[in-house]
């Protein structure tokens, strides 16, 4: 009976117990089941914030990237006015009326003259590679070169027989490395041998001993200035050469002059805010140049069956897409400046560009006919482009030189 009873109460006991593990088992089930399901969930979320945050990061990098643009009229009225803006509100004007202008800071001298009709000059050289002509001083001359501090080649010091220009006695190389070619003709290889300023800007070869070994290419022939060379190559602006001189004189003078009040409105314009839709728009419009001059160029190059020199447009401005972008705002603000305070003085004293002035402008600048002129740059870009001369000569004919 004892045996019996104790047998049952075993039995009673196990079974409870394989239930206990049971109701454990279940319970640890569930509990792991929760577990998993709340791992996972959280394993959505994690994946779901994660493609949030990757949508949210390239939609702010869409939006801070510029993109370029070719309508340069885009926040232009066709009045030549900024769009949507009050310029008071964005600067404030210096005083312009009686404006003196120091003559010595605007005259071009005969000395200026002589210095661009030589650089005119050279520029239309022709290189002559087969005579027996020895260099002298002042003579331009092309060259290849490799150069050498103790023995070991230095960056920047070798040519790569891509050839370079040098005029003798400008003082463009170091030490007498120019006079040491004088004497020599074309095909002559010449050891110019210098000594690098101490205060050479390249560290590493200040106060070096350099050793260069020199191929002279050819020397340019440079033509004068005769009235024959004036009808042949200047004809736009003269017929002799006395009279491309006189032209030259004018032309250069009243750049010197614009030159300089631009300068004076832009010291004495302070800018509160600059107007965000036109500072895009000039953002988009300066890629756009800068792009446009990259691809010319890499044709130009392709063009005379070179290698062009970049091989992306990042290499071209020498910084990344981002980089480029986010300094793009630095850039453009003194053009939109400039445009601001030239606005506002042509709305206040009332300036207007009549329709003759326009049409003669266009005939003055263009190299294409009207129609293609307008369809490039828009109507309200040229006209503000007026605008900007209208009010240079309101000014100068109310300021003082002397």
């Amino acid at each position: 009976m004892n045996d019996a009873t104790q047998n049952e109460k075993n039995s009673t006991s196990m079974s409870k117990m394989r239930k206990i593990e049971r109701k454990k088992e279940i319970k640890k089930m569930k509990r792991d089941a929760y577990l998993s399901k709340i791992v996972s969930i959280s394993l959505i979320v994690l994946v779901c914030v994660g493609f949030v945050a990757l949508f949210a990061y390239s939609v702010q990098r869409s939006i801070n990237r510029v993109r370029p643009s070719s309508d340069f009229s885009a926040r232009l009225t066709e009045d030549g006015l900024i769009k949507d803006v009050q310029v008071s509100d964005h600067i404030v004007l210096g005083d312009y009326s009686n404006i003196i202008i120091p003559k010595s800071e605007v005259e071009y001298t005969d000395k200026d003259m002589e210095k661009d009709i030589q650089e005119l000059l050279e520029n239309h050289g022709t290189l002559e590679t087969e005579t027996d002509a020895l260099i002298k001083d002042g003579d331009q001359v092309s060259i290849d070169y490799v150069g050498t501090v103790d023995g070991k080649e230095f960056e920047g010091g070798n040519t790569k027989n891509a050839g370079t220009d040098l005029v003798i006695g400008s003082g463009t190389y170091v030490d007498d490395f120019e006079e040491q070619l004088i004497g020599h003709g074309v095909g002559d290889k010449v050891t110019v041998e210098v000594t690098f300023p101490a205060d050479y800007k390249e560290e590493s070869l200040a106060g070096k001993d350099a050793v260069f070994e020199v191929e002279i290419n050819g020397i340019y022939n440079i033509p004068e200035l005769t009235d024959a060379f004036v009808k042949e190559n200047l004809s736009e602006y003269a017929m002799t050469a006395d009279g491309y001189k006189e032209y030259l004189k004018k032309s250069k003078y009243e750049d010197k002059l614009n030159t300089w009040l631009e300068d004076y409105l832009m010291d004495n314009t302070t800018v509160s805010s600059y107007p965000e839709k036109y500072i895009k728009h000039l953002k988009s419009i300066q890629k756009f140049e800068d792009q446009s001059y990259f691809e010319y160029m890499n044709q130009l190059y392709t063009s005379f069956g070179s290698t062009p020199p970049y091989a992306s447009f990042e290499q071209y401005i020498g910084m990344s897409e981002k980089e480029y972008d986010a300094g793009l705002e630095k850039k453009v603000q003194d053009p939109a400046k400039m445009a601001l305070l030239f606005q506002m003085i042509y709305q206040k004293e009332g300036l207007k560009v009549t329709l003759d002035e326009f049409d003669k402008y266009l005939g003055d600048k263009a190299t294409e006919d009207y129609d293609t002129l307008i369809k490039s740059y828009g109507k309200g870009y040229i006209m503000q482009d007026l605008i900007h001369e209208k009010v240079l000569e309101y000014l100068k004919e109310n300021s003082v030189i002397e």
